[in-house]
């Protein structure tokens, strides 16, 4: 009985979407590489650089005699599920950063620190070079993780870097960045450092009601308004709650 040979020719196919995302173009492209490898590969390109890629094998489907039809189908599938995993990942990372602050914050103040250090991860990895998430993380290396050189260093380089990215809006940020500074200083132990950043961080937003309290904590009262008076006499009371109410 003579045999049959059965040749399987690569016929290679194409099909390519334009998708427009805050002023870019992405060319979302899927090529069948043939039944030879059985395999359909989607690619995202920005700038002529591929960001994407995924292979889909399909060689369970060559027996099926409407293979043609099935495979413009996947294809068109392949190519839905990259455009939407493209808008989801561009949503992600519109995120501003400042809603992750708000919410570690948050979570810092419930004591829920796991939940706020994972968080902050997600954060860290779509803003990694943001000195404010870095100081948080930081902060939370001392209070969490209980690695109190490697927090502190951490929030110190937050401070270096925002005096080096953002000379001219320093000022606004810097309290902040002190008194996480502050804070790990204190989870270690370290309350001459602690005091030293929290001042620095009244030394430039002198009304920061945060950098007032660990002051407080610590022992530190404000300034009376009549030093000539006692702290309880109700004149330095009245006139206290006034000064720094107008101040907030």
């Amino acid at each position: 009985m003579k045999k049959k040979h059965v040749k399987i020719t690569s016929q290679s196919k194409e099909s390519s979407t334009k998708v427009h995302f805050d002023g870019e173009t992405y060319l979302v492209d899927s090529e069948d590489l043939g039944t030879g490898s059985a395999t359909i590969i989607t690619r995202v390109y920005l700038k002529g650089k591929i960001i994407y890629s995924y292979k889909l094998s399909y060689r369970n489907m060559l027996s099926d005699p409407d293979l043609k039809e099935k495979l413009s189908e996947v294809i068109r599938r392949q190519q839905e599920l990259a455009i939407q995993s493209l808008k989801m990942e561009k949503a992600a990372q519109n995120v501003p950063y400042k809603t992750y602050i708000k919410e570690v914050e948050a979570l810092i103040n419930e004591n829920k620190l796991e939940q706020a250090f994972l968080v902050l991860s997600d954060a860290g990895s779509r803003y990694p070079n943001n000195p404010v998430i870095f100081s948080y993380r930081g902060y939370l290396e001392t209070v969490f993780n209980k690695q109190y050189s490697k927090g502190i260093e951490i929030c110190k380089r937050a401070v270096r870097d925002m005096i080096e990215q953002m000379p001219l809006g320093k000022e606004f940020f810097l309290p902040t960045l002190y008194l996480n500074l502050g804070k790990a200083c204190l989870a270690a132990d370290k309350r001459k450092d602690a005091y030293d950043f929290f001042k620095k961080g009244l030394d430039i937003d002198k009304n920061n009601e945060a950098l007032f309290n660990e002051m407080k904590s610590m022992g530190i009262r404000r300034k009376q308004p009549l030093s000539f008076l006692s702290r309880s006499h109700p004149l330095n009371k009245y006139l206290g709650r006034l000064f720094y109410s107008r101040k907030k």
